[in-house]
């Protein structure tokens, strides 16, 4: 999965920008485009001078987000910059990304509860079922690299599906491998005896020691957790497989499972 182009979700409630400095980071190292995207709202009275007022907070958003380009710029990135007016703005962050044809999201993730995420459409809920690339998840201000990596993977054999996710996941790994030097860990969660992989093909299809494939036993969103807080990991990327309808509103995914409880980032692929 190569990165030529990265959208920034700039959270205009906060002076903190954990996502914009993820992807100071990670754009230095791949070079990649910048797409700084903001989106504000506000009720305002109808009025003949509504429409003017909305291009002055318009403008104003926008002279703050360019000011927080300054670091990105002096390393000599290429950095673009949209403010939108739009109230829903979940879905403007998915239609900016399809628009400039981006290859990843970068968003700040803050904690909600279980009844929260299962009743409520989260931004991080949006993002995941909605956008059609890489969604990074950022969880904390880190300076540091990314250095140690929890890569969650299903090997069941006769499942295209997962077959796809994976290959998607290792292509990824292939090139974040040949962009870095991390070490990267690879898990295979499985429920009953009859699911379990087999440890010879797992290291074979992951082209790593054995000592960096990590087969367990029990729910995926549990093992994926524990392993990570073990294995003190900087990210975990996890494959997402879209749902639909009232699965869709019903069923959490993996992904967004482990979210809340994961302490590092969390890099979900489709």
């Amino acid at each position: 999965m190569e990165v030529t182009r990265i959208l920034v979700v700039f959270d205009p409630t906060t002076d903190k920008q954990p996502a914009l400095a993820r992807a100071h980071e990670f754009a230095r190292e791949e070079g990649c485009e910048v797409l700084l995207f903001s989106c504000i709202h506000s009720e305002l009275p109808k009025s003949d001078a509504r429409e003017t007022e909305v291009e002055r907070l318009v403008a104003a958003q926008k002279d703050i987000v360019e000011a927080a380009t300054a670091p990105l710029v002096a390393d000599g990135l290429k950095v673009t910059v949209e403010v939108e007016w739009k109230k829903d703005w979940y879905q403007a962050v998915v239609d900016a990304s399809a628009r400039y044809s981006v290859d990843a999201v970068f968003k700040a993730s803050h904690r909600h509860s279980a009844t929260q995420r299962l009743f409520k459409k989260t931004s991080d809920w949006t993002l995941i079922r909605q956008c059609e690339c890489a969604v990074l998840l950022v969880k904390s201000q880190r300076e540091d690299s990314r250095r140690r990596v929890l890569v969650a993977v299903d090997l069941r054999r006769g499942k295209d599906t997962y077959e796809e996710i994976n290959k998607s996941i290792f292509e990824f790994c292939k090139h974040y491998s040949s962009i870095s030097s991390p070490e990267i860990h690879f898990l295979n969660a499985y429920k009953d005896l009859p699911s379990r992989p087999d440890r010879g093909s797992m290291i074979r299809a992951c082209g790593v020691e054995s000592e960096f494939v990590h087969i367990k036993m029990g729910e995926p969103g549990k093992v994926i957790v524990e392993s990570a807080n073990e294995l003190d990991v900087d990210l975990v990327v996890i494959g997402n497989s879209a749902r639909t309808g009232l699965a869709a509103t019903v069923n959490n995914n993996t992904a967004e499972l482990v979210l809340d409880h994961l302490q590092c980032d969390l890099l979900v692929i489709p």
